[in-house]
């Protein structure tokens, strides 16, 4: 075997750290599917606003359908420039019904970012591992003949 045939397994890995990346990715489609078949739509209110270095979260308190308040922090870190949300703006949450502090704006890209993130980034790692392997094994397959 040559060294390009050997080298050919680092696109093949490549593919298969994709693919785990992708499944990761949409496992966060199944979380939201239960969140939207168990979730109840109240009105939040943005009431400080986290700063990490270049991005910012929103703090958000809300009231159950029982009276009972929460607070929670978005999981997504926008960029200063992209940020949209104000201390005082009225926002729309989705929360678990049997478990209030599973919450979360319920906004497209507050909903979706981690899936479509993680899961075109995961096809584009299997593609690319792909097109490595491949390129690779037609090296090796000229320098045998």
């Amino acid at each position: 075997m040559n060294a390009y045939k050997n080298a050919s397994y680092v696109g093949f890995v490549i593919s298969i750290l994709g693919l785990i990346i992708a499944i990761y990715g949409f496992s966060f489609l199944l979380k939201l599917e239960d969140l939207d078949a168990n979730g109840i739509k109240v009105k939040g209110t943005v009431i400080e606003i986290e700063e990490k270095a270049i991005y910012r979260s929103p703090r958000v308190k809300f009231k159950t359908l029982e009276g009972n308040e929460y607070t929670f922090i978005s999981d997504l870190d926008q960029n200063k420039d992209l940020f949209n949300y104000t201390i005082g703006q009225e926002v729309e949450v989705i929360y678990h019904k049997n478990d209030p502090q599973n919450a979360r704006i319920n906004a497209f890209w507050e909903r979706n970012f981690g899936q479509i993130f993680l899961g075109i980034f995961g096809v584009f790692l299997m593609l690319f591992g792909l097109f490595v392997r491949w390129r690779f094994l037609q090296k090796a397959k000229k320098y045998n003949s």
